[in-house]
């Protein structure tokens, strides 16, 4: 039940249509089309003149011009590459041999093998490169290699390599044989001009058996149901195949002096002849279909494509038609449209019922048509009041038919139409009890319980249009224009509001336009722009919501109508929609109109036995669902492109089921596939999923794009991708690729292992000189732990040893003992202090060690009235010492100035300071007496100096001579 969306504009032109109502008549055309779909190049096909058609085992239709051929997948045609011998590849015919191998006869160029990748050419006569011998019209496989083409109406035998005549003795297959059958039992029979031969192969030789119908010219033969098919150019006559009893002497005959140019067998037994109206360009051709003993009758009224020259049936019901406009394809469904005009207008559909005596009431925006007998009548006025705009017919458990109009509610029968009600109804619904629910314009409710009307009043109710009701298990849902749905609970005549479905619930959008219940406890509500809602019983939410996410070809839901079988048909603004399948996730199939002329756009469906009644904008389609039934055929789905970035010499051949292995470098990582389900039954329904193994744990989600794309990292993958057909069939095997993105040769193991191996030597040698970095700074902590307890230790022991022995002693003799005392202990102060600068992080420059260097100078120096400098540069100032070198340095240098001061005798002193490519120079001179350092022998302080110096790797020089004073040099690498 459903409100249209034109209503308001009707209403307000409500006045204006009263008086063209007066004036003009509904009138009703008439056309039965049929469901015929042609495709040309248009639509990618190579050339427009189609000789012929065929299908390979692979699913793809063969499609052969006067340019070449053509494979069609059901959604795109692809040209496969053949070369030619002479001139354009003009075909005429083609041929699947036992083991599924397809051939092409051609005009011209003789017979092409297609060997899965490539066509292989063979021509009747090698030699001749432009003659008609090499034209062949059709071939048939007779046994183990060896096949029977016929060229110029003569028979050749062929053995896959060569050709040869048929049967030479036989004079009368020369120039005058016109087609070929081969029966069950392998036996063939020729038709000539002077009947029919009868042929055994006996050894790879034909051996003749019989020769039937001599008085006769055969033009065509066929095998349909077990029967034999003969064409004569006067009729089609049916024979039992040879060996029965008298086969050939009563024909059953059909199409008796009718010039019939071709006959072929459908898949089902039936057989289509082609009618010769006389002209070989004659547009309109007649199409004839046998079937048990019927006769049907195609033409371009019908919708059949102009010219047609070959007619194919394939091994899905699917009848294929060669013409000079392209292919046409006549599903198995059935489809008639008739216009429904008021005037020279149309007069769009609001609503369809059928009523108990099975007649259709249409509901259109002019009020009421019906059909009976195959004819539409108007019913447009209430004795002089116009019914106007209808929203609704429906017909009640009684039997009584309604329709709510812009005149009210209205009982309505062929012979009769009456007001019930005078209420402005937009919507209607019958409870369980029998009682009518009536819904208005404004928000109004009515209750109609076979005697009296009733306004029953809604809480929460406001001045909105109610566009649909459904009275379900004491409940009334009602759905509005625009708010959404208000559940309501019914108690006799009152209700009460129990939950609402709308923006502030959650549900912003949720304009209903239609429901229905399917008998079983759900409730289906369609929406103007969000497709489909669907309740179950009593639940708080909806069971399920589908939309054009899951595949619904519009979000625009008009009606809804629920078959017996469980399928949901949807009325939708682009076509109708068939849902069948778990709700939560649903199998979606579209009705298919392949004529163009047939708006898209339907507003209503109903259904009457097994036919469906659709309202359009236009008129009336009704239609008998072929597509509909399970498509038990799975899908092949096969890769028809890899793009791999930048990789321009690597491509696949087209519809490969398993396009192998490739390995690639890093920086080819983008990679596309294009792929294809084939199904030409019904190409719009086949959807896909796809998985990259090495990127995806699992299968991703239905999709209908038949491409993807990936951007990725270096590794192993596999792709593949499965078709599934609308009903849930699934492709036996998918389409593979397996490849490899090499990594970098940064990434590779053997350079990570050289780095890792690199890393381990690095760690290791900064192990090990934090380990002799720690082994130094142990051997100074037990040096400093030496030097503590050898001098301090030997220092405090003498100072305790004074001391006692001065506090026995006489003042005179304990005073000097005192003065000792205070001698070591200012001693041991100073070595104390020495020690705790030297082990210090804040003294670890340069700057700092000649700092304490020139304090201590300063200080011994100044004492004996000696004249000093020191010189430093300031660009070593900054620059850091460690701790162990700092100590050596520095004592180092206070012990040549202790020197100086105890042996020296000097007025002048200097310590100079120089830094060159990590070299540290100090000198430490005096203009004192001096000495010969070849004659006297050095002190204990001279050999520590040597012997420090030593051990930082440093060189320590000593110049003197008596009477030149004294020049020390200490260079160390402190870098």
């Amino acid at each position: 039940m459903k409100c249209p969306e034109s209503l308001y504009i009707f209403i307000g032109m409500f006045r204006l249509s009263i008086i063209i109502g007066l004036l003009i008549l509904c009138s009703s055309l008439s056309a039965q089309i049929m469901p015929f779909k042609n495709y040309g190049i248009k639509d990618g096909l190579r050339d427009n003149n189609v000789q012929a058609v065929a299908r390979d085992d692979r699913g793809l239709l063969w499609i052969g011009t006067d340019f070449g051929i053509s494979w069609f997948d059901g959604k795109r045609f692809y040209q496969p590459k053949i070369k030619t011998t002479v001139g354009q590849l003009y075909v005429t015919g083609f041929y699947k041999d036992w083991h599924g191998i397809m051939w092409v006869t051609t005009f011209y160029n003789g017979i092409y093998k297609f060997d899965g990748k490539k066509f292989i050419n063979y021509r009747v006569d090698p030699a001749l490169t432009e003659a008609t011998a090499n034209s062949v019209s059709s071939m048939t496989q007779i046994g183990k290699n060896q096949y029977l083409v016929v060229n110029l109406n003569s028979p050749y035998l062929f053995d896959g390599k060569s050709f040869r005549l048929f049967d030479p003795a036989n004079n009368s297959l020369r120039s005058k044989t016109n087609s070929v059958l081969q029966l069950t039992d392998k036996t063939i029979l020729l038709g000539t001009d002077q009947g029919i031969f009868h042929y055994r192969i006996n050894n790879g030789l034909p051996l003749l058996v019989d020769h039937f119908v001599q008085n006769l010219l055969i033009s065509g033969l066929t095998f349909a149901a077990n029967r034999v098919c003969v064409l004569t150019g006067k009729g089609i006559s049916l024979y039992p195949p040879p060996g029965t009893t008298n086969h050939w002497d009563h024909p059953q005959t059909f199409f008796a002096n009718k010039p019939i140019r071709e006959v072929t067998a459908g898949a089902d037994g039936s057989l289509w002849a082609i009618a010769d109206n006389g002209s070989f360009w004659d547009l309109a051709d007649t199409v004839f279909r046998l079937k048990d003993g019927k006769v049907s009758v195609y033409s371009n009224k019908n919708g059949l494509p102009e010219n047609v020259q070959q007619i194919y049936s394939d091994n899905e019901g699917l009848i294929w038609f060669a013409n000079r406009k392209g292919v046409g394809m006549l599903g198995d469904e059935f489809y008639e449209f008739n216009k429904i005009t008021t005037g020279h207008y149309n007069n769009p559909v609001t609503d369809l019922a059928i009523d108990r005596e099975n007649k259709l009431w249409v509901g259109t925006i002019n009020g009421l048509v019906l059909k009976k007998d195959e004819v539409y009548s108007s019913r447009q006025m209430i004795g002089r009041e116009q019914i106007g705009y209808v929203s609704w017919v429906r017909t009640t458990s009684t039997g009584l038919t309604l329709t709510g109009a812009v005149a009210g509610v209205l009982s309505i029968q062929p012979n009769a139409i009456k007001v019930l009600f005078h209420i402005p109804s937009t919507a209607m619904s019958e409870d369980t009890a029998g009682n009518l629910w009536f819904g208005g314009i404004n928000g109004e409710l009515w209750k109609y319980n076979g005697k009296s009307l009733k306004a029953i009043k809604l809480p929460a109710s406001s001045p909105e249009m109610i566009a649909t009701m459904q009275a379900v298990d004491n409940f009334l849902w009602i759905g509005y224009r625009d708010k959404g749905i208000l559940k309501y609970k019914v108690a006799g005549d009152s209700a009460f509001l129990v939950k609402t479905y709308g923006l502030l619930t959650g549900y912003p959008d949720m304009r209903i336009r239609c429901s229905t219940t399917d008998g079983k406890g759900h409730t289906f509500w369609g929406t103007r722009t969000n497709g489909l809602f669907i309740f179950n019983g009593n639940s708080e939410r909806p069971l399920a919501h589908i939309n054009n996410e899951n595949g619904l070809t519009a979000n625009w839901v008009k009606d809804v109508f629920c078959d017996a079988d469980g399928s949901v048909y949807l009325a939708t603004n682009n076509g109708v929609n068939v849902i069948g399948g778990n709700y939560r996730s649903p199998s979606i199939k579209k009705l298919q109109i392949n004529d163009d002329n047939i708006n898209r756009e339907t507003n209503c469906i109903v259904k009457d036995g097994g036919l469906f009644y659709i309202g359009t904008n236009e008129g009336i389609l009704k239609w008998t669902p072929g597509n509909i039934h399970r498509d038990t055929v799975p899908p092949p789905v096969y890769l028809t492109k890899i793009d791999i970035q930048g990789l321009k010499d690597f491509s696949i051949d087209p519809y490969t089921l398993n396009a192998g292995r490739i390995s690639l470098p890093y920086d080819k990582h983008f990679i596309s596939f294009e792929f294809a389900g084939i199904s030409l039954k019904s190409p719009e329904n086949v959807s896909y999923r796809y998985m990259l193994t090495g990127l995806d744990k699992y299968w991703g989600p239905l999709t209908t794009h038949s491409d993807v794309s990936y951007d990725l990292r270096p590794g192993s993958y596999t792709f593949m991708v499965a078709a599934k057909n609308a009903d849930g069939i699934w492709s036996r095997s998918p389409a593979v690729f397996h490849f490899v993105i090499n990594p970098p040769f940064w990434l590779t193991w053997w350079f990570i292992s050289i780095c890792l191996l690199l890393f381990g030597a690095v760690v290791y040698g900064a192990y090990q000189y934090k380990l002799s970095k720690m082994i130094a700074l142990q051997a100074l902590r037990n040096k400093i732990s030496t030097d503590l307890h050898d001098d301090i230790g030997s220092t405090l022991s003498s100072i305790s040893i004074l001391s006692e022995v001065a506090v026995n002693e006489k003042e005179k003799r304990s005073k000097v003992m005192l003065a000792e005392i205070n001698e070591r202990s200012h001693l041991l102060m100073e070595k104390m202090d020495d020690i705790v600068w030297s082990i210090s992080t804040r003294n670890d420059t340069i700057g700092n060690l000649f700092s304490r260097i020139q304090q201590f100078a300063a200080t011994v120096l100044e004492a004996k009235d000696i004249n000093y400098e020191v010189r430093i540069p300031e660009k070593v100032k900054h620059l850091k010492v460690d701790m162990q070198r700092r100590q050596h340095i520095y004592l180092i240098l206070k012990e040549a100035i202790n020197n100086l001061i105890k042996y020296a005798c000097c007025s002048n002193a200097s310590i100079v300071v120089e830094y060159t490519n990590g070299i540290l120079k100090v000198e430490v001179a005096d203009d004192g007496k001096g000495f010969d350092t070849e004659r006297e022998s050095l002190g204990n302080g001279l050999l520590n100096m040597k012997k420090r110096a030593r051990a930082l790797h440093g060189k320590l020089n000593i110049t003197s001579s008596p009477g030149a004073g004294t020049r020390i040099r200490l260079a160390v690498e402190i870098d």
